[in-house]
């Protein structure tokens, strides 16, 4: 097979997309980066990582092989409403409990820990998978409410009540900042055999970076990403909204996250839940 050049490669999207009425907004969004690279790109200005191509054949309905080879490439008939693809995403329930026996394992002990935070962390951990590897690692559909993305109870709820069942888990309720606090208590290990190593990269780095911070804290930060700011509210959340994060929230720089996934954790000052929130959150149940 001959491989193309840059400068063919970027011509060959040029002409695929146009084929397609895709326009460059459309690309930059299935590959989380900016028009003016996807500009780049098509002009044999910059290259193209391997992460990208995947994301790139997929948006072009092709195979990666059949983008990067000289002889032209079948293209099957996109739909221009089906822009951006989107696939039906299905919940593990194997890697939710793993993931949440690993959160738990990792940072339950901490005294700022209870629901509120621990539905941040799985919410940041499904979403950051999504942008970087192009899929959540558990699959659990999450809500806009008020006080941030929830995972959706009607799913969530059901696994929790099999994991107490179990033995796997317990729930229990103490005093925190004169409030009551509910908290998880793992009762086995989590099985890290279920992640991929990236998988665990991202889960790290999320435990890492947020697992210090109040429920308050936690709360405003999830405020400002565009995943839950786009979306209305008591409805699921968009996964591919992801692709329009900015900074803090962007997970892109990819070579950055296997370097850094072992960083050290944030130092954050606690801060009590509000009453209102605490009030909100007990009525979920």
């Amino acid at each position: 097979m001959s491989i193309l050049t840059q400068k063919q490669l970027g011509a060959r999207i040029k002409n695929i997309r146009d084929s397609l009425e895709f326009s460059q907004d459309d690309v930059a969004a299935q590959l989380g980066i900016l028009r003016q690279s996807v500009s780049q790109i098509e002009k044999g200005a910059r290259g193209i990582n391997s992460i990208e191509l995947v994301k790139l054949a997929e948006l072009f309905s092709i195979s990666v092989d059949d983008l990067l080879k000289k002889e032209k490439a079948e293209i099957r008939e996109t739909k221009l409403s089906n822009k951006v693809k989107k696939e039906k995403i299905l919940l593990n329930k194997n890697k939710f409990k793993n993931a949440l026996l690993y959160i738990l394992e990792k940072c339950g002990g901490k005294p700022n820990l209870g629901e509120t935070v621990l539905y941040k962390l799985l919410y940041f951990i499904d979403f950051d998978a999504y942008e970087l590897l192009g899929n959540p690692i558990t699959g659990m559909k999450y809500v806009k409410l008020k006080y941030g993305p929830v995972p959706k109870l009607a799913d969530y709820s059901p696994i929790v009540e099999e994991m107490v069942k179990n033995e796997e888990l317990v729930l229990v309720k103490q005093k925190y900042h004169d409030k009551i606090q509910k908290r998880y208590i793992a009762l086995k290990e989590a099985n890290i055999d279920n992640f991929s190593s990236l998988e665990m990269k991202v889960i790290d780095r999320v435990i890492n970076s947020l697992s210090d911070m109040s429920a308050i804290q936690i709360e405003e930060y999830s405020h400002g990403d565009v995943p839950w700011k786009n979306s209305e509210d008591k409805y699921e959340i968009d996964y591919n909204a992801v692709y329009y994060r900015n900074p803090p929230y962007a997970q892109r720089d990819y070579d950055e996250i296997m370097q850094d996934a072992d960083g050290k954790d944030a130092s954050i000052d606690l801060a009590p839940i509000s009453k209102e929130e605490y009030d909100y959150y007990m009525k979920l149940k």
